[in-house]
């Protein structure tokens, strides 16, 4: 039976909830069944600490708070520290954070005293409430539930409409399976043991995959726990501007660049304040930043021991004791699965800005997260073999599981074909041309290699269309001394091809890839050789 915990949001956070169907939390809390005697303003006001600058809280307005079962996967810190460093130091505590945190671990009221704690991020459990306490009302007015990835909020203050987000799939359960990975509930038994998993999705022709509609809008699909192989929370853990952050939310903005959602770790309100954070709640300090300005970036699983399968526990038993620099704390139920750290470094001895490994230091980034994303327990060794030319693309990719054999890797996200053709059009050296083949190979310990094909030809799944040659000579000029003899001889095909149906131009740039057969074969490496 899991402890409800309760927590004072803000009107702002109970807006974000009931109309938007905001679905995360993160914060100070405590247990709510310590509490459950403190039911006025007044005594929710200092229980809860709502007495800070600037606040949005008054003794004197409704209150809404918060109650929210504990997720197997929650992080709870408890909440010692003090107001300056001075005073961190003398409790030795973690936090430090503006009064009246007292930095003690407790908060209280009155003759009621609770243990203090903060929840780092996560979903909200199926069966939270947001009630909201009235000045000088007796009972408190239920105002919203929360029903779970498929239905989100119900909001009782508007004829009970439902209202759902896609869950971001970097906080709170995901479901691994052939389809993909998918943001997930999971509902247990009383020993704690999966039963029945529920996933959301926004795939093209959801209901040919089995999803029906729902009344938030959502597409959902309901699994028997034994349907899915494997149940875990995401931790993307890194580093920006020195301080721990851990990313809560990713994708591309309108130019198509990867944006993150961070959420410090550090614990320190002057830091964060420094540093511009936005402060969305009492010691949830957050901000948007590109990925490629996070270091030390290092994806992990949580996974509670009820939930892994017979290889996530082995491969957790063997993962050593250590965390990564800067990664928080965990429960002793959620035993650490390290899925590899997509972290790109610069060879020894090639500091240079335009060595390969600087200069696409943000596309790589996304191509290994792309392959840590899809990638099964206990892989070593993942491959992107990338072909490109003109308007076509070919991407393939394939990973070496514990017992040393290379599998084609499937599901492999849009965006790795992305980024691979972004470094390409990055790679253009005028005269000199871009590369027609790469291979990106990323080792479990998170070191990432890349070999780039300027000069060989290649051999393509299925045909080139004529003109293909053509066109990226025209995108990406060569010189005389820069084109091989057989590029000679496909550009004369070309020619005397147009000459005969002369097709028409693209000036649009190369065709995204996303699409194009990522199955591959059991070795990608397909005669890449790397750039002389």
């Amino acid at each position: 039976m899991s402890t409800m915990l309760q927590k004072a949001v803000t009107p702002q956070m109970s807006a974000a909830y009931l109309d938007r169907g905001l679905d995360r939390v993160a914060g100070y809390v405590v247990p709510a069944a310590d509490v459950a005697e403190v039911t006025t303003t007044q005594g929710l006001f200092d229980l809860h600490g709502l007495g800070f600058a600037g606040t949005p809280f008054s003794p004197d307005r409704p209150i809404d708070v918060l109650h929210v079962p504990t997720a197997p996967t929650a992080v709870l810190v408890p909440a010692t520290g003090g107001t300056d460093e001075a005073g961190r130091r003398a409790t030795g505590g973690t936090f430090l954070e503006r009064p009246p945190f007292n930095g003690t671990g407790f908060a209280g009221t009155g003759d009621v005293v609770a243990p203090l704690s903060w929840l780092e991020h996560t979903r909200l459990t199926p069966g939270a409430r947001l009630w909201r306490f009235h000045p000088g009302g007796a009972e408190p007015e239920l105002i919203g539930s929360y029903h779970g990835v498929a239905f989100g909020w119900q909001n009782h203050l508007s004829d009970d409409s439902f209202h759902a987000l896609l869950p971001s799939k970097y906080v709170g359960p995901v479901a691994k399976l052939a389809l993909g990975t998918f943001a997930a509930d999971v509902r247990t038994d009383d020993d704690g043991a999966p039963t029945v998993v529920t996933i959301v999705t926004v795939a093209k022709d959801p209901e040919k995959l089995g999803f029906s509609r729902t009344k938030a809008g959502t597409w959902a699909k309901q699994l028997a726990a034994a349907e899915v192989p494997e149940l875990f929370e995401i931790h993307a853990s890194a580093r920006w501007h020195g301080i721990p952050v851990r990313i809560v939310d990713q994708g591309p903005d309108q130019d198509g660049q990867q944006m993150c959602r961070v959420t410090s770790l550090a614990h320190d309100a002057d830091v964060a304040e420094r540093l511009g954070m936005d402060k969305v709640d009492v010691g949830v300090y957050e901000t948007t930043v590109p990925l490629s300005v996070l270091t030390d970036v290092v994806y992990a699983q949580r996974v509670p021991r009820a939930w892994a399968r017979e290889g996530q526990l082995a491969q957790a038993s063997s993962a050593g004791p250590a965390d990564p620099a800067g990664a928080p704390a965990r429960t002793a139920s959620a035993p650490r699965v390290n899925v590899g750290t997509p972290v790109v470094t610069v060879a020894p001895g090639s500091p240079e800005a335009d060595h390969p490994m600087s200069k696409f230091a943000a596309e790589l980034q996304r191509v290994a997260q792309g392959l840590v994303s899809v990638s099964p327990t206990g892989w070593t060794r993942a491959r992107v073999l990338c072909r490109m030319v003109g308007s076509r693309g070919e991407v393939m990719a394939a990973v070496t599981g514990a017992e040393g054999k290379e599998v084609p890797l499937a599901g492999l996200p849009g965006d790795v074909a992305r980024a691979m053709s972004e470094m390409r059009h990055k790679a253009y050296e005028p005269g000199k041309g871009t590369w027609f083949t790469a291979l990106v190979t990323l080792e479990r310990s998170g070191k990432l290699s890349l070999n780039l094909d300027y000069n060989n030809e290649q051999k393509w799944g299925r045909p080139l269309e004529p003109g293909q040659f053509v066109e990226d000579l025209r995108r990406y000029p060569r010189d005389d001394e820069h084109t091989p003899a057989w590029l000679r001889e496909r550009l004369a095909a070309d020619a005397a091809a147009q000459a005969t149906d002369q097709p028409g131009a693209d000036d649009a740039g190369p065709t995204d890839p996303a699409g194009a057969d990522d199955a591959g074969p059991t070795d990608p490496a397909g005669g890449a050789t790397p750039r002389s």
